[in-house]
């Protein structure tokens, strides 16, 4: 009987033989393959934490190589001192001569007030972001400083990220002064980057920018006629290239460092 009968006589239809045993496999095959294919997969998980690669220094006297050094987070003093990381035992190089500071996949190299100065590719520096295949003259030695080219993760840049309050807080004495300064004399633009891998960037364009985490305040930037001043904004006072700034306000330089809440950070001129 044709399908449109059974609608009008549900009571005399009957299905033809073996019709149940076929539903009965749709139905089993339907299942099986719901079980092998998952529009849902589950996530990835690896077990590996990637970590930035860090650089190394390769050391030459008179055009021989005489030693290797593997950078490591954080300092690396380079001295004639015995305790220092890279010793150089020269009376060319000062107790303490340099230091180099790595931060994530980032090195850089600044000079301690050494007596006859740091060089890198030739010119005198104070400091110097550190790029791979930079040659470092310390004395008679030469430091050659090589890095593969790779990019740090991203989910370790996102470690050094500062944050910065919404509405900063307001300094009632020097509002009105600052106004008319910023009239008189516009600067040029300026911004502060958090360092390693791809490093978060704030632009100074507030005449108060406050530094901190967390809603607690630790450091100011202010924006005056005379260029960009970094003073301390509470207990734990900010560092400039590795010194506490306490006191009066300091004047920003291009490319000065900055410690703030554990984060460093790179002062720039546009």
């Amino acid at each position: 009987m044709p399908p449109a009968d059974r609608t009008i006589f549900p009571s005399f239809w009957r299905a033809p033989p073996g019709a149940s045993a076929a539903r009965a496999r749709r139905r089993r095959n339907c299942k099986a393959r719901s079980r092998t294919f998952n529009i849902f997969p589950k996530p990835f998980h690896s077990s590996r934490i990637l970590e930035p690669l860090m650089g190394k220094i390769v050391i030459k006297l008179n055009n021989s190589v005489v030693d290797h050094v593997e950078l490591n987070q954080g300092d690396t003093r380079i001295g004639r001192k015995p305790g220092c990381e890279i010793h150089l035992d020269n009376l060319s190089v000062s107790g303490e001569h340099a230091n180099i500071f790595t931060i994530g996949g980032d090195s850089f190299v600044q000079d301690l007030g050494s007596t006859n100065g740091t060089y890198v590719n030739g010119k005198k520096v104070a400091k110097h972001h550190l790029k791979s295949g930079d040659s470092v003259n310390i004395g008679k030695y030469t430091l050659m400083y090589l890095q593969d080219d790779v990019e740090a993760p991203s989910d370790y840049a996102k470690t050094v990220i500062i944050t910065t309050p919404v509405q900063p807080e307001p300094i009632k004495s020097s509002a009105p002064a600052t106004e008319k300064i910023v009239k008189q004399a516009p600067l040029g633009q300026a911004v502060i980057i958090a360092l390693g891998g791809a490093g978060k960037r704030i632009e100074l364009t507030k005449t108060v920018t406050n530094l901190g985490k967390g809603g607690r305040r630790a450091g100011t930037i202010t924006r005056t006629a005379d260029g960009y001043l970094l003073a301390s904004g509470g207990d734990d006072h900010p560092k400039l290239n590795g010194r506490p700034v306490s006191g009066k306000q300091v004047k920003l330089r291009n490319g000065d460092i900055i410690e703030v809440a554990g984060t460093r950070l790179q002062f720039q001129l546009k």
